[in-house]
């Protein structure tokens, strides 16, 4: 476009220059002057040559400032695109690692219910033996209220329990503290009653001299002093080690002789 504008200007100035030239030149020869003019001319279409070559780079220059100025708005674009490309993998990176806490957290979850259900091993009366969490809780719950002297609490927890765990290691104390409990409520019968379950079915129990004393005391109270006897004589024969053997001791003087 340069070297168009440029070539079309220089040859309307020679045509310009030359045209009055070449006329005299026919009439009389050429002079210095058309010499000098001719020179120029020459110079001019020199200068014509140069300014086109020139025109030509400026247009390449210019085709290259076209192309690295593409090349940078690409260079932009792929940066934006670059930018979001990471805005997204790191949502997708925070969101696997929401996903990986709330699985380890589910799992911990899960792995507590199944320990909670899990059976545990425990020492009953100086045995081990493996029982329910529940059933250990439960247990424990209605032993504290025995403790505590909240008698009726405790043996509807205790009756309770025997009837939820037939065949849990923790029924010989549960009896005697069922037993008990009855007793100290003045409820004989039912005492004496799950005393004599608690003997024919545990007989071998650490618990059995405790649960003898009591059931004594219950047939005492209950009017059969003779069985009362019998109970209490039972428990010196084969406990006569007892922590409670002093006070079947005590009590026996209080009742008639067998016959």
């Amino acid at each position: 476009m340069h070297a168009a504008r440029s070539t079309l200007a220089l040859a309307l100035c020679c045509s310009v220059l030359m045209s009055p030239l070449t006329a005299r030149a026919q009439l009389f020869g050429e002079s210095e002057e058309s010499k000098a003019l001719r020179a120029q001319s020459a110079r001019i279409a020199a200068l014509q040559t140069r300014l086109e070559a020139m025109d030509a780079r400026i247009d390449r220059i210019e085709s290259a400032i076209r192309g690295q100025l593409q090349l940078q708005l690409r260079a932009d674009q792929l940066t934006q695109e670059l930018a979001r490309l990471r805005g997204t993998i790191e949502e997708q990176a925070n969101e696997l690692a929401n996903t990986q806490r709330k699985q380890i957290e589910l799992q911990s979850t899960l792995d507590s219910r199944v320990r909670r259900l899990e059976p545990v091993t425990v020492e009953i009366d100086g045995r081990k033996a493996s029982v329910e969490p529940a059933e250990r809780r439960r247990f424990e719950a209605a032993s504290a209220l025995f403790a505590a002297k909240d008698y009726r609490n405790a043996q509807l927890s205790l009756a309770g329990f025997i009837a939820d765990y037939p065949d849990s290691p923790y029924l010989p104390q549960a009896f005697v503290e069922l037993g008990a409990s009855q007793f100290l409520q003045k409820e004989y019968k039912a005492a004496s009653d799950n005393l004599l379950t608690m003997v024919a079915r545990f007989p071998d129990s650490p618990r059995l001299p405790e649960a003898l004393l009591t059931l004594g005391s219950a047939q005492t109270e209950l009017g059969d002093r003779r069985a009362a006897r019998r109970t209490l004589e039972l428990l010196l024969s084969r406990f006569p080690d007892s922590p409670v053997s002093g006070a079947a001791q005590e009590r026996l003087k209080t009742l008639p002789a067998a016959r």
